[in-house]
């Protein structure tokens, strides 16, 4: 097995697993916003980049924050399906959203462009404190058991696997679109839901909305410094995407 297959199948699955028992311990909407970061897209553009070379990288970057819209719609997607479907339901129709809104971005010509890209940050800020439905009460602590954290992980890889396989296939611009496919907000969400009930969903969502401000943070600052910093601009995306992710989640909650 190649280092690259390899660093497809472990390092996002086991980011997500991580991020999983974060939610053991800190409650779903922390899950969430770890989720909501570029956990499994940045594995994947340092796969690319390794295979493909800096000027696809680049051009997948900057493409990837336009396609997190698609991820705006699958949150609220799933959010209201909830109230009405179980947990398989509510997941399918959250991904019916997001392919309608990603294939549509791409359609239009719209997944390089930097204004559609920087609007997604307000969009996502709007869609957490506003448009997603607020959970009743808050949710008891649910367990986390070994068995289910290996199948999250598994899903998981399968999941990133299969978008980083299909990738030459799809040209950077669509790539970049779909680096940002829900796998974390399949995985975690949908775990969620089944054990803990619909308010832990919803505390989980807006986790993810605020995280994706980090995601789409990184990727903006990344498609800017890759030429110029090389292999350093990952550090720098990393640390202003991350703070960014983390300080709207606390804005978020207070406004809440």
């Amino acid at each position: 097995m190649s280092v690259l297959l390899l660093t497809k199948l472990t390092l996002s699955p086991l980011l997500i697993g991580l991020a999983s028992l974060a939610g053991r311990r800190w409650g779903p909407n922390v899950a969430g916003m770890l989720g909501g970061l570029p956990i499994v897209a940045g594995p994947l553009v340092v796969v690319l980049w390794l295979t493909q070379g800096e000027h696809y990288a680049a051009q997948v970057a900057l493409s990837s924050p336009a396609g997190v819209w698609g991820n705006v719609a699958y949150m609220l997607g799933v959010g209201y399906a909830s109230a009405y479907l179980r947990w398989p339901g509510a997941i399918l129709a959250g991904w019916g959203a997001y392919l309608l809104v990603a294939f549509g971005v791409y359609g239009l010509g719209l997944a390089e462009s930097r204004w559609v890209a920087v609007l997604v940050v307000a969009g996502l800020w709007l869609a957490a404190t506003r448009l997603l439905p607020k959970p009743r009460a808050a949710p008891p602590a649910a367990a986390l058991p070994r068995s289910e954290l290996l199948v999250r992980i598994l899903a998981a890889a399968c999941l990133v696997f299969g978008l980083s396989t299909a990738s030459p296939l799809l040209g950077p611009a669509l790539t970049g679109v779909f680096a940002g496919a829900p796998v974390a907000a399949t995985v975690i969400p949908a775990f969620t839901y089944a054990n803990a009930g619909r308010d832990a969903l919803l505390l989980a969502l807006r986790g993810f909305l605020t995280g994706l401000m980090g995601f789409a943070v990184f990727f903006l600052v990344l498609a800017e410094t890759i030429a110029p910093l090389g292999w350093w601009a990952l550090l720098v995306s990393a640390l202003a995407g991350g703070a960014v992710g983390w300080l709207a989640t606390l804005w978020a909650r207070r406004s809440a």
